[in-house]
């Protein structure tokens, strides 16, 4: 069904005053551009109908269900009793897919990401509470629940494509650094590199606004080149003798240019920082929606001597089998499991297992998110290697940062 039909039938329904309180559930079907480029697109629209054909068997009677795209289903739930029953439906749906789908002999695991947004509480147009299960979507693909409704108040305030062109054009944004400590000698061990946009007349933009607008128009390989010269600059005036290293966000949207080893070796040229002080992070997420092309270019760049970290480990939905063939050298907690583990013993456990695991597979672990002492005593408990956040420090303007360790005149 197009986009057009599924609204204006999703108009219908809201206009009638028997349906009572209404959901719009968005299910996104992962790793199925995995499944296709290893058995073609017949297999791959297999995988689609079988996918549709159980969330269907999961829907009451009176549940609409359609099929917006080949990895992408959206239903429709009318005369819900409680807002938690869209979440309870939802929740089922992510079970359900726990379970591997058979297609023409092959055992296909294809887990799913659920975005839920309801009418009136979220809105009473289609194509505002469509937009809404796609950002309750976002927040579900970060969760382990993997489900999400959406949350009143996370919408971010919209900025036109031609505004972050021109930043990146002027050099309008600015790199900061965040401080990341050495458990083991209480030392700062080096920096991760964030990217801060100040617009006149509007103020700070939210990172999470400006990074998604670049992935989603195309200014992603512009604004990773922009970071990645802005980092090394920076790094490059650090005497080696303080032993800091630099870590950088890559969105994975940049992983299919053909160019970007490249463009990671002439920047490290160009401003003559060895790549054994560099640190590339790329989310467990992100990794997974594609991870035979990850796997590929990861090893890549890992044979120039980068480091490669996996951010928000425990957020997402990863392979362990995956796992171990990744050429990571370090493994970053997700803040989720950091920020319950003093009050939630099975989120400290959970920390423990997977510093454990790290250490298992020859991986640095990093905590983030630490906000106290207490936590970071904890950890230090626990043998995790190295920790970030509030408590730690905050990230300061770059220039700031390399001041006291630049290179002797």
């Amino acid at each position: 069904m197009s986009r057009g039909a599924l609204s204006a039938r999703l108009r219908e329904l809201i206009e009638r005053e028997e349906v009572g309180l209404l959901a719009v559930m968005l299910v996104r079907l992962q790793r199925l551009q995995e499944f296709r480029l290893v058995h073609g697109y017949a297999a791959s629209d297999a995988v689609g109908q079988a996918a549709l054909e159980r969330i269907a068997g999961l829907l009451r009677p009176v549940d609409e269900l359609m099929q917006v795209a080949e990895n992408e289903f959206i239903a429709l739930l009318p005369n819900l009793r409680d807002p938690h029953h869209a979440t309870l439906a939802g929740s089922r749906v992510v079970r359900a897919f726990e379970e591997p789908l058979v297609v023409a002999g092959h055992s296909v695991l294809a887990p799913v990401a659920v975005g839920i947004s309801l009418t009136p509480g979220h809105g009473d147009d289609a194509d505002a509470l469509l937009r809404r299960a796609e950002l309750a979507l976002r927040d579900a693909k970060k969760s382990s629940l993997r489900c999400a409704v959406f949350a009143p108040g996370t919408e971010r305030l919209a900025v036109p494509y031609e505004w972050l062109h021109e930043a990146l054009r002027t050099n309008q944004l600015e790199a900061h650094f965040e401080p990341i400590l050495d458990l083991r000698t209480g030392r700062i061990a080096g920096y991760e590199s964030l990217a801060r946009w100040d617009e006149p007349g509007i103020g700070p933009v939210r990172p999470d606004v400006f990074i998604r607008l670049a992935e989603d128009t195309g200014l992603i390989a512009e604004l990773t080149r922009w970071s990645l010269n802005a980092t090394l600059r920076h790094a490059a005036q650090a005497d080696p003798a303080h032993g800091m290293e630099f870590s950088i966000n890559i969105s994975p949207r940049v992983f299919g240019q053909r160019d970007i080893v490249s463009q990671v070796t002439g920047a490290l040229s160009v401003w003559n920082v060895s790549p054994d002080v560099v640190t590339l992070e790329v989310t467990e997420s992100a990794l997974m929606e594609d991870p035979a092309t990850s796997l590929a270019l990861l090893h890549r760049l890992r044979e120039v001597g980068l480091g490669i970290a996996i951010d928000d480990f425990g957020a997402g939905y990863s392979s362990l089998a995956y796992l171990k063939q990744f050429p990571a050298t370090q493994l970053k907690i997700d803040r989720s499991f950091i920020y319950d583990m003093r009050q939630d013993t099975r989120s400290a456990r959970v920390v423990r297992a997977i510093i454990d695991l790290g250490h298992q597979l020859d991986l640095n672990v990093v905590a983030e998110g630490v906000e106290d002492m207490e936590t970071l005593d904890l950890l230090r408990a626990l043998g995790c290697d190295r920790a970030q956040g509030y408590h730690v420090g905050r990230s300061q303007p770059a220039e700031q940062v390399v001041e006291p360790l630049r290179l002797p005149d």
